[in-house]
């Protein structure tokens, strides 16, 4: 699978969320709001894609942070259920909401290809 295309890729995604055969999925679908597609199960979808692909997107050290180049309160998913903390303390009088990116299954997709070819 060392040529991987948008299409192999988009087959994935529809077998992993179970997404109907009526519904487009091109590199322009967001996750969130297209597919409906969030927090824990985000997660999984990027550990999943990880063993499916054999590719690593994350380290231990930054998470996906550095593979989708994202800020110190960007995220790719909204948590699921009750936040107890619903924004991060950058100071003692400052707070900052979370940013929600609106994540596509191009970008995913792109970010498997680079990881593929570094790792060869």
């Amino acid at each position: 699978m060392n040529d991987l295309t948008f299409d192999e890729f988009a087959k994935f995604i529809r077998e992993y969320w179970h997404v109907s055969d009526r519904k487009k999925v091109s590199s322009e679908t967001q996750f969130e709001r297209d597919l409906g597609l969030t927090g824990d199960d985000g997660d999984d979808l990027l550990k999943a894609t990880e063993k499916r692909f054999e590719v690593t997107l994350s380290s231990e050290e930054t998470g996906v942070r550095e593979t989708f180049n994202l800020g110190p309160n960007e995220y790719l998913f909204h948590s699921e259920g009750l936040d107890l903390f619903p924004f991060r303390f950058t100071s003692l009088f400052e707070a900052v909401e979370p940013i929600i990116r609106e994540f596509t299954v191009g970008e995913l997709f792109e970010a498997v290809r680079k990881a593929k070819a570094t790792s060869k």
